[in-house]
């Protein structure tokens, strides 16, 4: 609890160097507290300034302790994960890695950064020692636990697909059949109220690509499956519309067997009409147009009433 003359050590930021400051009043707010401060040490010596509780870290007589915990967590705080990254990873440890062994963390002062609980039992699950991990990442050991860096996080995830795969692999191809639910017929939404909307099938497949695809290969990855190559996807693709195409045109043979000839035909003539090809797929360069090419629209002038008689 901090009372007035207090030494405390100050930081506006995390990472700024701390300052020696004295607390000369207390001011109690409805939740909160705004406290006075006294400068002590340098070129602010003297001047005085209310500010948060949060920017008091602790007794001035720790200041040696507090900063060499702080300049751990800096050293940490080199590697950012991607969006792709943080959900595998999150995937990871929630299938193979329990919560008494490491966990990673979101909301310490370096995100995405794991801690180590009982080595001992991690390192069966990563499949190395975790004293051959902590001599490839940034580290630091607490009194009970180590902490690692996200790129240390990175890696016990990856290590941990190398070791049990299958789990992993399970949950990517259950992931992916729902997605191909979802991308046929959308998805209906129902809010708290009882309303009902309807996710399109187009959002749902942008959804696909941007949140859940590049989770998935980097997982893949991981598992030690080699990265799809865009050849052997364009390749796959066709390969799917050919089947589609097949499989469309024996639905409408049946269906004009069966004395739906009119629905047939349509289906047929759509298909054929809004079917994605290379010239309708890619983007039209803008580029200024030549006379012959700017499109010419033709109106009916007015008619004029009231013609004077001269």
């Amino acid at each position: 609890m901090v009372q007035v003359g207090d030494e405390q050590i100050y930081r506006v930021r995390d990472f700024d160097s701390s300052q020696r400051v004295r607390v000369v009043a207390i001011e109690m707010q409805k939740k909160t507290a705004k406290y006075e401060i006294e400068f002590l040490d340098g070129d602010t010596a003297g001047k005085r300034e209310k500010v948060p509780g949060k920017r008091l870290r602790g007794a001035w007589s720790e200041v040696r302790e507090y900063d060499e915990l702080m300049a751990n967590w800096e050293r940490l705080d080199s590697v950012e994960l991607t969006d792709p990254e943080e959900a595998a990873v999150e995937t990871v440890f929630r299938e193979l890695i329990p919560d008494e062994v490491a966990t990673w963390e979101w909301s310490a002062l370096v995100r995405w950064v794991t801690t180590i609980h009982d080595p001992v039992a991690l390192e069966p699950l990563i499949g190395i020692p975790v004293s051959e991990l902590l001599g490839q990442v940034e580290s630091f050991t607490t009194d009970d636990s180590t902490v690692v860096s996200p790129e240390g996080t990175l890696m016990i995830a990856e290590y941990a697909c190398r070791v049990n795969p299958m789990p992993i692999l399970n949950g990517v191809i259950e992931e992916e059949r729902e997605c191909r639910e979802k991308t046929k017929r959308g998805v209906t939404y129902t809010s708290s109220g009882g309303h009902e909307w309807t996710s399109d099938p187009d959002s749902q497949y942008q959804s696909y690509l941007e949140r859940y695809r590049p989770r998935h290969e980097l997982l893949r990855g991981w598992c030690g499956h080699r990265a799809v190559t865009m050849q052997e996807r364009l390749a796959a693709a066709e390969a799917e519309v050919q089947r589609l195409d097949v499989l469309i045109t024996r639905l409408i043979d049946q269906m004009k067997e069966h004395d739906h000839s009119h629905f047939a035909e349509v289906m047929e003539r759509v298909h054929e009409e809004e079917r994605i090809t290379p010239a309708t797929y890619r983007p039209v360069v803008d580029r200024p147009l030549k006379p012959s090419e700017i499109p010419v629209r033709y109106e009916r002038a007015p008619r004029r009433w009231g013609y004077r008689h001269w």
